[in-house]
């Protein structure tokens, strides 16, 4: 399928307070919107599968362990982030919140 229609996007609750609708889906590359209500939490997991996550509305807190340590920063809308394969993360909307995730399902 190379054109996804509107109407083929439906949105669906993965956590309490966050929704997510797939924009376009292929062998290996998914394209989603999330919406996150303020004081969500994501909480810890990790997949064998890179992420990218650009915020376009809000702020959120991101924790990924990196080789044993937590490395913890914030995201602002404009700002994307990376995280690699298998890294354990987390996140907390501070706000708010609306992001683009790309995940690479080859590993």
């Amino acid at each position: 399928m190379l054109k996804i229609e509107k109407d083929q996007q439906v949105e669906v609750e993965v956590f309490e307070g966050v929704k997510r609708c797939t924009l376009a889906c292929g062998k290996d590359v998914l394209m989603a919107k999330f919406k996150y209500k303020k004081g969500t939490k994501v909480p810890p997991h990790k997949h064998s599968y890179e992420q990218v996550t650009t915020i376009l509305k809000g702020k959120q807190k991101i924790t990924i362990d990196v080789d044993g340590k937590k490395k913890e920063f914030t995201v602002n809308p404009g700002e994307s982030y990376i995280v690699p394969a298998s890294f354990e993360h987390e996140q907390e909307s501070i706000t708010e919140s609306i992001t683009i995730d790309a995940w690479s399902l080859s590993p």
